[in-house]
């Protein structure tokens, strides 16, 4: 990953983008296969986003911080009919997901490293069956509620891409967060 790509800036995004430095098969994998599994924003998004997997797929799902990747590879390892596009900006847990993949041998999963807003900006209209937004930080000081990933305009992004009938997942252990959402 070159410095370029790991220090732009972003709308959204205030946590921590690098934990521990990264060694042997956890650098490999971010080194050898991210680059092959990496949307690239730079083209405009193809008018299907089936084309980016090599299989057919009857669905696309999102994930949102998928943290280590548990959910997102479990998912995708039980459903490979569908697609999976995950978005995490944290280097650790990328490469956590990274060697997942690997392990499974998970050919339906592509991912995205920074904001997800820009991921969502650049996805076309009604291209998700499903969105998941799994425990995201609170941020429970309510002079950080604007911090928190739903807002308003968030919302409005996740209603462009899903399609009809499409389905927005969220879990949280904090209630207000849970009220606050709903």
């Amino acid at each position: 990953m070159n410095e370029e790509r790991r220090s732009r800036s972003s709308e959204a995004f205030f946590g921590r983008r690098k934990g521990p430095p990264l060694q042997g098969r956890k650098q490999r994998v971010i080194d050898e296969l991210l680059p092959q599994l990496l949307i690239d924003l730079s083209p405009p998004a193809p008018e299907s986003l089936a084309g980016l997997f090599s299989k057919p797929v009857d669905g696309i799902f999102l994930e949102i911080g998928f943290g280590g990747g548990e959910h997102l590879a479990g998912q995708a390892e039980a459903h490979p009919e569908t697609g999976f596009i995950g978005v995490e900006p944290f280097i650790n847990g990328m490469a956590k997901m990274l060697a997942k993949i690997e392990d499974g041998n998970l050919g339906n999963v592509y991912l995205y490293d920074d904001d997800a807003t820009q991921l969502l900006d650049w996805l076309p209209e009604n291209s998700l069956s499903r969105v998941d937004l799994l425990y995201p930080d609170p941020w429970p000081k309510k002079r950080h509620w604007k911090r928190r990933f739903v807002n308003e305009e968030n919302i409005e992004r996740f209603a462009r891409v899903l399609k009809n009938g499409g389905e927005f997942r969220f879990a949280s252990d904090i209630a207000h967060y849970v009220e606050w959402t709903v």
